[in-house]
This record gives structure tokens, C-alpha cells and sequence, in this order.
């Protein structure tokens, strides 16, 4: 989704509106660091939360820098990426704060290199040669080594006790740099915070993951700095046992870097697609009452939400199946509201299933079909809550794939049917109803593989959504 400069929340079709003004009340009452986990899942639309809250801070003037962390787990280092994105934002600024920022990160640089994690790694390399200098044509001069090492042994236990007095120096010259480099960003207003979001976290490598949980908490501790992680905890949680073992109590874990969770609220799925449809042009094409059901007022979009709905489609989901439609709809003839129906159905097979999608083919007809069948079964129980014969419809298109109505008896096919799954009698009931209509107009393997060929044809277009 586009976010508009001028007003953040103009295609805020989730209503995050409030959220952000809660957090942003929230984050700017505290004078110290802090650091906010915004918790969600994957496709909840984390990511376009964050970055119109962005957009919101910047129009009240707090500074913010945007950070995605997989795109940079590349890098041996996270405490490097950090200090760079920060550098980045220096051209942002102007006038005095400008030349001021310049200094201060030069200084940040310099103390850097003392704090980056392969730092002792340089002073071992001396000793290293010197113990192979020892080493002569394949012969280890061995009192030599047992006099170094034994000389080794006290010097670096006082270079150990020197190192740690140091980098607790540097530390205190790294932070207090470091706040005055966040003063300039804030333009010396101590009630603006520089705002750093940190995104995608739970995509990144698990060394990564942690290494940037550490270096925000440890090293960026400091006032006028807040964090803000975009991150689903249950997949960083994986990430995080896969480096300490199964057994780590990864809540315990994640308190000592994370000081407050904000779990994003799940938007109304139903809500969402229609908004898309809308947003789309598509509610032209499905605002159309389904003929089948016309004491229901039921129409396309309502099949649409439903299944939305029973799949369980992520908001990033959905938008792929929106793209889908989209394309489908605005390049390929006018479809009978049956197809629209099995469209729907095949693409959402697409994104959740995309193995059995794949298997339909001329050749597995009837494998095909009895899978999709279990498929559904799975996603839509007997004791669903819906009034509507539309899914049960859908049964009895596929159905008629393999067993033609104007050739088989329906009723032997809905016996065999409801045997098979074991359903209840106002089951088998909507299933009759529903194969009445179904004969008016019979579904054919050739009609269910020009609607994938439709489909995959879309899959070369791509919609520029940011969830």
C-alpha cells in the first residue's frame, strides 16, 4: 500500500489510525531509551504499520531512520549496518546540526572498530605468528613455546584487565557520542526522539536476529534513542532456540531486550478484501447477485469474503489474490458466475496449496479432484455456521467433473459422497439442493484448466502492495 506523505492514513484501510496516535503518546512520554516490540504474524501488515507511523512521526517533526534488517544480515556485523543507516540520515539534516552530525559520527566510526565483534580477533594474529615462528621445519621447539606462553599467560591477563578497563571508556565515549549525534536529529528539542524502526527481524539470520536484539539494547542505551521492532516474536522465538537449544525460555530471553510488547490487532479479514476489491475497481465485477440464491442477496464479493474467511488468508495473501483477480478480470472474456466461483477457489489454491494446484492436469481428473474435495472438507466442517449452499455448490461442481449429472444419477453421487465423509442429513441436504443447480450447467475438466491457464498468465504481473 502507498503511503501518502501528506496524510499517512489516507488508504489506511485496516483503521490503524489510532494505534499510531496511542504509540506515538506512548513512546514520547519517556525521557529514556526504550525499546517496543510491535508484535504480529507473518502477512499482518507489520510492515506498512510501521512505516505509516513513520510517515506520521515525520510530519510532527520527530526524526525517524528505517531500518530492515534482512536486507543487511548479509554483513558480518549488525552494530556496522546500524551506525550506517545512521549515517545515511545525516544528509537529511541541514545547516549547523548537519556539520555538528558529521563530527560526532566521525567519532562514532573512530570507536567502532574497537566494538565490532572480530576487534580481539586482530590482536591474537601476532601471537599466532609467533608461536609458528617457533615451529622450524616441521620441529615445535618446545621449551621455547612452554617460556612464551608462560610469559604469555601473566601478560595477558594484565592486557585482559587493561582491554576491559578500556572498553568500558569506549563504551562511555561510544554512547555519549551517540546521544549528542541523536540531539541533532531531534533538532536539541529533548521531548522529540530519534525513532529507529527496525523491520523484518524474524526473517533474518538467527545470529543476526540476536546480534541486533544486543547492539540496540547494549550499545544504543542511551537517551533521546528509541527502537521500534517490527517482528513476529513466535517465528523469532524459533530463530532464537535454534542458536540456544529448545529448551531456552525464550520469553525470559526476549525481556532482557525488549522492554514493552505491542500486539498488533488482527484486522477483520472480510473487511480488508472488500476494501482492496474497492480500491481495485473490482466491485464492479462482484457486486452481481448470484442467481442461485436470490433470497439471499448473495454476491460474488460475499463468496469471496468467505472464502477468504474459511482459508484463513493472510492480508499479504489476500493481496496476491487480488492481484490475481485483478489481472483475470480486466484481460480475459466475461466469465459465468460458476467460473467466477471456481476462479476464486483455484486461486486461493494457488497461494495456500500450491502442490495440489500443480497436480491439476488432464491426466489426474479424478485424484485431483477427490484431494480438492478432502481439501475443502478440512477447511469447512459440518458444523460451520453458514446458511448459504455456495461451498456445498462448489462440492457439486467438482463433483460433476467426474460425474456428469446429465450421465450419472446425482443421487447415487451425493450418496457416495456423504458415505465418504461421514456428513449429517442437513449436509446431504444442501448438497441436493445444490446439484439441482449444478445440472443447469455442468463444470468439464477443459473448463477447470483454461481458469489455471488465466490464472497462471496473471502470475506474470506483479501488483506493488507493501504489507
Amino acid at each position: 500500500m502507498a503511503i501518502d506523505a501528506a496524510d499517512p492514513f489516507k488508504n489506511d484501510v485496516l483503521n490503524r489510525k489510532a494505534n499510531v496516535e496511542t504509540l506515538t503518546q506512548f513512546i514520547t512520554s519517556y525521557e529514556q531509551s526504550i525499546v517496543l516490540c510491535i508484535d504480529a504474524g507473518w502477512g499482518q501488515g507489520k510492515t506498512t504499520f510501521i512505516k505509516m507511523w513513520q510517515q506520521y512521526l515525520k510530519n510532527l517533526d520527530i526524526p525517524t531512520i528505517y531500518f530492515n534488517a534482512w536486507e543487511s544480515d548479509y554483513t558480518d556485523d549488525a552494530l556496522i549496518a546500524l551506525i550506517g543507516e545512521i549515517g545515511l540520515a545525516i544528509d537529511n539534516l541541514s545547516g549547523e546540526n548537519k556539520s555538528k552530525a558529521k563530527g560526532l559520527f566521525s567519532t562514532l566510526k573512530n570507536k567502532i572498530g574497537y566494538l565490532a565483534k572480530d576487534a580481539s580477533l586482530k590482536e591474537w594474529l601476532p601471537i599466532v605468528a609467533t608461536i609458528g615462528s617457533l615451529i622450524s621445519g616441521g620441529r615445535i621447539k618446545a621449551d621455547k613455546i612452554a617460556e612464551f606462553t608462560a610469559n604469555l599467560g601473566a601478560s595477558l591477563a594484565k592486557d585482559q584487565i587493561e582491554k576491559y578497563e578500556k572498553s568500558k571508556q569506549v563504551l562511555f565515549e561510544f554512547k555519549q557520542a551517540l546521544s549528542r549525534l541523536a540531539e541533532c536529529y531531534c533538532g536539541n528539542d529533548d521531548k522529540k526522539p530519534l525513532v529507529i524502526f527496525i523491520d523484518e527481524l524474524d526473517r533474518c539470520r538467527p545470529n543476526f536476529a540476536i546480534e541486533v536484539l544486543e547492539k540496540a539494547k547494549h550499545l544504543f542505551n542511551v537517551d533521546n534513542i528509541i527502537f521500534v521492532l517490527a517482528t513476529d516474536k513466535t517465528q523469532l522465538g524459533h530463530s532464537i532456540r535454534a542458536v540456544y537449544g529448545q529448551g531456552l525460555d525464550v520469553n525470559g530471553y526476549l525481556r532482557r531486550f525488549i522492554d514493552f510488547d505491542y500486539l498488533l490487532p488482527s484486522p477483520v479479514r472480510s473487511d480488508f478484501i472488500v476494501s482492496l476489491s474497492k480500491q481495485l475497481g473490482l466491485d464492479k465485477y462482484l457486486n452481481i447477485n448470484i442467481f442461485y440464491f436470490p433470497a439471499y442477496n448473495y454476491t460474488l464479493l460475499n463468496i469471496l469474503k468467505d472464502i477468504t474467511y474459511l482459508y484463513k488468508l493472510t492480508l499479504r495473501e489476500q493481496e496476491a489474490l487480488c492481484n490475481i483477480l485483478n489481472i483475470v478480470m480486466k484481460t480475459s472474456t466475461q466469465f459465468t458466475q460458476e467460473e467466477y466461483i471456481l476462479l476464486f477457489f483455484l486461486s486461493v489454491l494457488k497461494l495456500k496449496f500450491p502442490d495440489l494446484y500443480k497436480s491439476l492436469n488432464r491426466g489426474s481428473k479424478s485424484s485431483f479432484i477427490s484431494n480438492v474435495l478432502e481439501n475443502i472438507n478440512s477447511q469447512y466442517p459440518i458444523n460451520t455456521n453458514n446458511d448459504i449452499y455456495y461451498f456445498e455448490f462448489l462440492e457439486c461442481m467438482l463433483l460433476s467433473v467426474i460425474r456428469p449429472a446429465s450421465r450419472f444419477s446425482y443421487t447415487k453421487t451425493i450418496d457416495d459422497y456423504v458415505r465418504k465423509y461421514n456428513f449429517n442429513d442437513v449436509k446431504k441436504q444442501k448438497l441436493i439442493d445444490s446439484f439441482d443447480m449444478v445440472k443447469r450447467s455442468e463444470i468439464t475438466i477443459q473448463d477447470l484448466l483454461e481458469i489455471k491457464n488465466t490464472i497462471e498468465f496473471s502470475s506474470s504481473f506483479t501488483l506493488n502492495w507493501a504489507v
